[in-house]
């Protein structure tokens, strides 16, 4: 049972650990060829709410060449409740919430991470798959900064 914080760690790093990522802090990296794709979680100032972020850097375009980069200088961000829902997300990654019983919550984290978060990062890890990613997911256009959106050949409107 989730009681703290330490314990989404050591769930998300037996997840995302044997898949190839590395953890610096709170943010979990995968390099591919292309990009550099990451997960990015903490505890919220406002309570026990976790608040996460995922999305890529494209190597070509980075301006500072390092390995583990801060995630908010991402050339995209999305949010799993972007695409499995804002308030099944809300639920799961608030500590304070309660409703949850036995593994109820280790299980609906692991759905999260296993069906929404790994296959999206999936989706963003090359630059070919960014512009089929990009149709895929609706919104996700409005998450690509400007760097990447020339680098892309797009607009967004």
């Amino acid at each position: 049972m989730i009681a703290n914080g330490t314990d989404i760690y050591y769930l998300i790093d037996s997840i995302l650990k044997p898949r190839g990522f590395v953890r610096k802090k709170d943010t979990y990296y995968l390099h591919t060829l292309e990009c550099i794709c990451f997960f990015s979680i903490g505890k919220s100032p406002f309570g026990g709410h976790y608040d996460h972020v995922m999305g890529c850097f494209v190597k070509a375009i980075m301006k500072e060449k390092n390995e583990f980069p801060k995630y908010y200088k991402s050339h995209l961000k999305f949010n799993i409740a972007d695409i499995a829902g804002k308030e099944v997300v809300k639920k799961v990654f608030d500590l304070e919430n309660k409703e949850f019983v036995k593994d109820e919550r280790e299980r609906a984290i692991r759905n999260l991470i296993e069906n929404y978060l790994i296959p999206f990062l999936d989706d963003i890890s090359s630059v070919t798959k960014i512009l089929k990613a990009i149709k895929k997911y609706g919104d996700l256009k409005y998450y690509v900064v400007s760097d990447l959106q020339d680098y892309l050949g797009i607009t967004v409107e």
